[in-house]
C-alpha cells in the first residue's frame, strides 16, 4: 500500500513536470527565436553604424567643432547605447513572456531608475571633460580651478540626490542646503575676484600696523 502511495506520488510530480515542459516548450522556441533576432540586429546594426561614422569620421568632427577631447570615443558610445536599447527591448519581451505584466511593470521600473543614473554618469563625464578643456585652454590658476571643481562637484550631489530614493522633504532640504552652499560660495568666489587686489593691500597694511 506504501509502495503504490509512492509511486502514485512519483507519478503526479512526473506528469506535472511533463505537463510544465510541453506548456514552455512554445515559449522556449519564440525566447530562442527572440534571442538570434537580437543577435542578429545588433550585429547588422553595429557594422551599418560603424560604416558611416568610418566614412563621416564622427570622432574628429565632434573634436574640430566643438574643440573638446573626450575621454571615451563617442562613436563607440553611441554603438554601445545602440546595442544596449536593443538588448533591453529583447529582455523586456522575454521578462513579458515568462514572467507575466506584474514583473514587466517592475523591470520598466528598473529601466526607468537605471537609466536616470546612467544619465548623470553621462552628464558628469561631459561636465568634467568641459572642464577640464576649459581648464587647459584658459590656464587658470590652481585656486580657480580647485574653486570650479567644487562647484562641479555640488552640482552632481545635487543630481544625485534628485535621483535616490529618499523622502521628498528630505530631498527638499538637501537640495536647500547644497542651494545655500553653492550660492554662499560664488558670492566670496565674486568678492575675492573683484576685490582680491584690494583685499591684499588691506591684509598687507593690517600686518604692517601689527609689526
Amino acid at each position: 500500500m506504501m509502495g503504490e502511495e509512492l509511486l502514485e506520488t512519483f507519478r503526479k510530480i512526473l506528469t506535472q513536470i511533463a505537463s510544465e515542459t510541453v506548456r514552455l516548450i512554445p515559449k522556449i522556441f519564440i525566447a530562442l527565436v527572440v534571442v538570434l533576432l537580437t543577435v542578429a540586429v545588433i550585429k547588422i546594426l553595429n557594422f551599418a553604424i560603424r560604416k558611416i561614422f568610418k566614412v563621416v569620421r564622427l570622432d574628429e568632427a565632434f573634436e574640430k567643432l566643438s574643440r573638446i577631447s573626450l575621454p571615451f570615443s563617442l562613436s563607440k558610445a553611441i554603438v554601445w547605447i545602440a546595442d544596449l536599447g536593443i538588448a533591453l527591448i529583447s529582455f523586456y519581451s522575454l521578462v513579458n513572456l515568462f514572467l507575466g505584466a506584474q514583473y514587466t511593470h517592475l523591470f520598466a521600473e528598473a529601466v526607468y531608475y537605471g537609466a536616470r543614473l546612467l544619465s548623470i554618469v553621462a552628464l558628469t563625464i561631459v561636465i568634467f571633460a568641459l572642464f577640464n578643456s576649459v581648464i587647459e585652454k584658459m590656464k587658470v590658476e590652481t585656486r580657480l580651478k580647485g574653486y570650479m571643481f567644487f562647484i562641479l562637484l555640488f552640482l552632481v550631489t545635487a543630481m544625485l540626490i534628485d535621483v535616490t530614493a529618499l523622502s521628498d522633504p528630505l530631498k527638499s532640504s538637501l537640495t536647500m542646503g547644497l542651494s545655500i552652499g553653492v550660492g554662499i560660495s560664488v558670492g566670496v568666489f565674486a568678492v575675492w575676484f573683484f576685490f582680491h587686489e584690494y583685499l591684499d593691500k588691506w591684509l598687507k597694511r593690517v600686518e604692517q600696523q601689527k609689526t
